[in-house]
């Protein structure tokens, strides 16, 4: 009896801290998410003759894109209600101080594929409420299928990038943006009216 003492009292030690585990958090519909995807990317390809220079997709990572990516990402990688918050807080407030695109980016000659090298020949500009601003491309690392869950256009061709620019996303949001990338090579203009 003296040996199943101890064992009672680790019983009742674990029955007494039950472990909470919060509701999952429900990602929008396959359907509701590319559609909202779709309403806030443009997209472009240009030619020389016959040649295609370059094809570009941007995704302007508005409050809403930034919470739906939010939700698919915290339905795949399961968290909880909690950890979702905590995140979504963390992208709010850098959309409170940042604006964000991400960029699909492809080019036949990879030398001009260095969007986010020092001396690369592209630049990046923002225009809002007669305002420029100048932002900085940086190549994301995460793995391709992580990528194509958040952009469904994203194929194996492209490289991804994501263009951070020194303007709040809750400012520029609320009127007509535009997104120029360009170089040598050629332009391509992204537009954003406010009715997004």
């Amino acid at each position: 009896m003296r040996r199943l003492i101890p064992f009672f009292l680790a019983l009742a030690a674990c029955a007494q801290n039950p472990v909470v585990s919060s509701s999952p958090v429900e990602p929008l519909s396959q359907t509701a998410y590319n559609e909202m995807i779709d309403k806030h990317t443009r997209s472009t390809s240009q030619y020389s003759g016959f040649y295609q220079t370059f094809q570009m997709s941007a995704t302007l990572r508005t409050t809403e894109v930034l919470t739906a990516e939010m939700r698919q990402r915290a339905h795949f990688m399961q968290w909880d209600q909690r950890q979702f918050q905590q995140e979504r807080e963390k992208a709010l407030q850098e959309a409170s101080a940042y604006s964000k695109v991400f960029l699909r980016f492809f080019v036949p000659d990879h030398d001009y594929d260095d969007l986010g090298k020092p001396k690369t020949i592209w630049r990046f500009y923002l225009d809002y409420n007669g305002n420029r601003f100048e932002g900085k491309a940086k190549k994301m690392t995460d793995k391709f299928v992580e990528i194509q869950t958040l952009y469904p256009y994203f194929d194996r061709f492209s490289t991804p990038y994501e263009i951070t620019f020194n303007v709040p996303m809750t400012t520029i949001e609320k009127g007509d943006v535009k997104v120029t990338v360009t170089s040598s090579l050629g332009a391509a203009e992204f537009n954003f009216p406010a009715s997004l």
